[in-house]
């Protein structure tokens, strides 16, 4: 009997051995930190994940407050979920930042009761989210970025049909001026009409600037001498600037040429380097101005708005000591009319934003209340240094001489209004006209009286069939036909088919009289070339 016992005995603490063995390497072995802790946030037992998450061995860490060796504190910090747990009786599970550990953890706690049913100490578990944390967060970076994009766009749509609405507008506007001043009239009311010209052209110039913005706006482009044009253009700008500003320039010399518009490039370099002196104001600070090469590649993906293909960059770089933005003001600076100034300056940088994308360039903004802002601004580098860019004004579209025109032109547009003014504008530069409404009754039009019409003007955007369509429905009859696309549009649409085609060009609305005689001047001239 004694025997049974004896071996009974035996096996229950053989049993119990083995059990806590397979508890401490079950504890050990679990990658959370997990420690133990009694009623005053002392620590009695860690697995191995935490002591070497600490940088220490697991029996030098009981004894010590939790606080000072997790959160590195002198005291339990508000956010203890152990602290609910003996106040309220819960158990919360919480979400922190422990610098101090260098991580982002999602801490649980259970409690331990004696055998009265008092709560004796706290099993802590605390496992690692930094990387879910980094994941979220770039999810929420993307979902931000995508939506600025889309707003971006959303307005860049507006804004290019706006442009194009009041373009047509001004056309009609305009012309009748020119009209009323070709007529005999009082002093006093040509007045009145250069006033109405030049506001009109204010005008026309603010839908150029939305076009731009819209990425409408067409390009001539050619290689640029960074350097240079930055050199300009302060030079241009600093007598103007107050004298508590200085400025400090890095300008290297030997930067490859970059592909861009010229005027569109000053326009950027202008603008931002305006708006660092404003931002500084009437206090003492320092514009900085650089130029380097750089090479964007993997990873290079914080830029406003959008990403860039990967490969050679020059990066103009303008920081001022000026005051800063919040984030409230940088996610809005790319609004159109939205200013930190005064309410109605115009577009501002959401046009520069829109040259930038349409130069295939992107910018990053970095700024802080009080500590100034950065800009930087990415221009492709020329993919064939020297190689000039094809341009329309070539020798091949020479200005012809300035004397009456004499031909047959059909004007086509879906504007009643602008089919009378642009009849009475052919007419004054001695042009026989006729006119259609949209391009199906043009190609009727030009099916019948084929050989009297000596040149199309054609609207891009009409109802039934557009400028384009038709333009390709009379190549298809006539090679050698002569057309000009006006639009209140960029020329951005045609550009793929009239850049290879002599025979073709544009020209935005509103026309001036003189720029219109000069193109359609051009366009006979090159009709005497034979076709291709």
């Amino acid at each position: 009997m004694l025997a049974e016992t004896h071996l009974s005995t035996q096996f229950l603490y053989e049993a119990l051995s083995r059990g806590k063995r397979e508890w401490e390497l079950t504890f050990d072995a679990v990658p959370d930190l997990i420690f133990i802790t009694d009623t005053r946030h002392t620590i009695t037992r860690v697995n191995r994940a935490m002591a070497e998450r600490v940088g220490m061995h697991p029996s030098e860490l009981p004894g010590r407050k939790c606080y000072e060796i997790f959160h590195g504190l002198k005291a339990s910090p508000d956010t203890c979920p152990f602290l609910r747990l003996m106040e309220d009786g819960e158990a919360p599970n919480v979400e922190i930042e422990e610098k101090h550990l260098g991580g982002f953890f999602e801490i649980s706690v259970s409690p331990l009761y004696n055998e009265v049913g008092e709560l004796a100490a706290c099993v802590h578990v605390a496992r690692d989210i930094t990387e879910r944390k980094k994941a979220e967060e770039y999810r929420l970076a993307l979902e931000q970025q995508l939506q600025q994009t889309q707003k971006l766009e959303s307005l860049g749509v507006l804004t290019g049909g706006i442009a194009h609405d009041f373009n047509n507008i001004l056309t009609i506007i305009l012309g009748h001026c020119v009209l009323a001043r070709n007529i005999a009239l009082p002093d006093k009311t040509v007045k009145h009409l250069e006033q109405i010209e030049i506001a009109g052209n204010r005008a026309a110039d603010l839908c150029r600037q939305m076009l731009t913005y819209a990425g409408k706006s067409p390009l001539v482009q050619s290689e640029i001498d960074l350097r240079a044009q930055v050199s300009e253009i302060i030079s241009m700008l600093q007598p103007a600037f107050k004298k508590n500003v200085s400025f400090s320039c890095e300008l290297p010399h030997g930067l490859p040429p970059v592909i861009g518009d010229r005027s569109q490039v000053q326009q950027i370099i202008m603008n931002i380097i305006v708006n660092a002196v404003e931002a500084i104001g009437d206090s003492k600070g320092t514009v900085r101005v650089a130029l380097e090469s750089c090479t964007v590649g993997e990873g290079d993906a914080d830029f406003f708005g959008s990403e860039i293909p990967h490969g050679p960059y020059v990066r103009l770089q303008v920081s001022d000591t000026g005051c800063g933005m919040t984030e409230e003001t940088q996610r809005r600076i790319f609004e159109p009319f939205f200013s930190t100034k005064f309410t109605g300056r115009g577009l501002g940088m959401s046009a520069i934003m829109g040259i930038i994308k349409s130069h295939k360039g992107a910018l990053q903004l970095f700024s802080t209340p009080g500590s100034g802002t950065t800009f930087k601004v990415y221009f492709p580098v020329s993919a064939v240094s020297g190689e000039k860019t094809p341009r329309r004004d070539d020798a091949s579209l020479a200005p012809g001489p300035r004397e009456p025109l004499n031909g047959t032109v059909l004007l086509v547009d879906d504007e009643p209004e602008l089919r009378s003014v642009g009849t009475v504008l052919l007419t004054a530069l001695g042009c026989r006209v006729v006119t259609a409404c949209n391009g199906r009754e043009a190609l009727e039009v030009y099916r019948d009286r084929e050989g009297d019409i000596d040149l199309v003007v054609m609207d891009l955007t009409m109802p039934e069939m557009d400028g384009l369509e038709a333009y390709h429905e009379l190549r298809k009859k006539n090679l050698s036909l002569p057309v000009l696309f006006c639009s209140g549009y960029g020329k951005k649409e045609v550009s793929p088919f009239i850049d290879r085609d002599r025979r073709a060009a544009f020209m935005a609305k509103p026309y001036r009289m003189d720029l219109l005689h000069e193109m359609l001047a051009k366009l006979w001239q090159v009709d005497r070339i034979p076709p291709l």
